[in-house]
């Protein structure tokens, strides 16, 4: 009787111990995911470890490929990406390279625009016909150097200033001012020694009172 009840106890213990270990089960698992697009490629590696063991697994764009393959295909998407931002960068370079060499050339036309504005209005003065008579050259101011300021230098002056020439070039813009720079000073001599002298000159009254209205003007 006391062996059939310990067996029976036996049984009993075992078969708790068995709904025991039903009830828990345990599974270690690890994931790493990495994915990259590169040049428009898309690379993804996924390890995955369940229990201590380890599966690994690259895929290109979708298709798995071997460790080897993908390596070598990401280091020429990261190349082809170095390349594209490097082009990038120089494009912004020649980009703001070329807005500085407009800025300098909208300079240099703001200059010459208001130097012949300048010359212009000195050359007006000259336009009274009674003048004529009594303008005073010299070897610093010929004749012909006057005569063709309006009909050769400022139609040169605004052909540049407002031709369709370079947009970044300025070295007609700088030879055109360095010919402009200083005329308007010249012409205003040119004008007040022609006055000085006609006044010395001239004895007729009305003349005179015609000279001080052109000076006066």
């Amino acid at each position: 009787m006391k062996k059939s009840n310990l067996l029976a106890c036996f049984v009993l213990l075992l078969s708790s111990f068995e709904s025991l270990s039903g009830l828990r089960e345990i599974e270690e698992l690890s994931v790493y995911y990495k994915k990259e697009i590169l040049n428009g490629k898309t690379f993804v590696y996924r390890e995955d470890i369940a229990n201590g063991v380890k599966k690994q697994v690259w895929t290109v764009d979708g298709a798995s490929v071997d460790c080897e393959l993908f390596e070598e295909s990401i280091l020429q998407a990261e190349k082809e990406v170095r390349r594209f931002e490097r082009r990038q960068q120089m494009a912004r370079r020649e980009a703001l390279q070329r807005e500085r060499a407009v800025a300098v050339a909208q300079l240099h036309k703001k200059l010459l625009r208001l130097l012949i504005d300048r010359v212009q209005v000195a050359l007006k003065k000259f336009d009274d016909h009674r003048l004529g008579p009594f303008l005073l050259f010299d070897q610093s101011f010929s004749r012909d150097e006057f005569e063709s300021i309006e009909s050769q230098l400022l139609t040169r002056a605004k052909q540049i200033l407002y031709g369709v020439e370079d947009q970044e070039n300025v070295e007609p813009l700088l030879a055109m001012i360095e010919k402009l720079d200083g005329l308007d000073a010249r012409l205003h001599d040119l004008f007040q020694t022609t006055v000085n002298g006609a006044i010395k000159r001239c004895d007729d009254t009305r003349m005179l009172k015609d000279l001080l209205a052109i000076v006066s003007a």
